[in-house]
């Protein structure tokens, strides 16, 4: 999957190679760039970092991050916390950390806007978490049998809209379905193809990220087991 024109599931990564700035050193500031996409009171950006260090308070939001290559490092307090390949965290609003990266690294992530300031500090998501049985799609929209799904959620912003983790299921697919929400996925395993109501058709396998943008009526059909990382914005009402 390659389409980056914002149809209703963006190709983040694709999308990452055209608007990427060159190397910065601030890894989620200024340097950073927006990415045109529907995610309700949620920006989503891609940036690229130079070997260095520095300092940095996220006062956006509470702000999750994935780094694609290289390590980031970031210590608030005494806390140490390091992101390799594939892994990401979330950065509680208000937070003061320092950072360094020992070579360039590559970030996509997604800021919630609307966050209060709460508790701070930063939230690991681990990819090989244990999971915890969590409710199937609605039989109403089910076109196969239902799935076995599981969650573990990681972080939960203070409004409950803001939620990052990670989700696996058995295979299912269902009609589509309107998107009251938007979510940013990782895929860590299998493959899933997705069909709007335009027609227009994405598949994504492991190692892909992408977005379903919010207001997006997508179908789901997946023929073996998936695992994903989530970020994902849901309107409480």
């Amino acid at each position: 999957m390659t389409s980056t024109d914002c149809p209703s599931f963006v190709d983040l990564v694709a999308l990452a190679a055209k608007l990427a700035p060159d190397a910065g050193t601030e890894p989620f500031g200024s340097g950073a760039r927006m990415v045109p996409v529907r995610a309700g009171p949620c920006e989503v950006f891609v940036t690229t970092v130079a070997a260095g260090e520095g300092t940095h308070v996220e006062d956006g939001g509470d702000t999750w991050i994935f780094v694609r290559d290289g390590t980031l490092t970031l210590e608030v307090g005494s806390q140490r916390t390091v992101i390799g390949p594939g892994t990401s965290a979330v950065i509680a609003k208000g937070t003061a950390l320092r950072w360094h990266a020992a070579q360039p690294l590559s970030i996509i992530g997604m800021r919630y806007l609307n966050a209060a300031e709460e508790g701070k500090g930063i939230s690991v998501i681990d990819n090989a978490a244990p999971l915890t049985a969590s409710n199937p799609p609605a039989d109403d929209v089910l076109t196969s049998e239902k799935p076995s799904c599981r969650s573990h959620n990681v972080f939960r912003s203070a409004s409950g809209e803001f939620q990052c983790g990670t989700w696996d299921s058995t295979p299912y697919q269902r009609i589509p379905i309107f998107f009251r929400h938007s979510e940013l996925m990782h895929l860590l395993e299998g493959e899933v193809t997705f069909t709007d109501e335009a027609g227009r058709t994405g598949t994504f396998r492991k190692g892909d990220t992408f977005i379903i943008e919010q207001g997006a009526r997508c179908s789901w059909a997946s023929f073996v087991h998936v695992a994903k990382i989530y970020a994902q914005f849901k309107p409480a009402a």
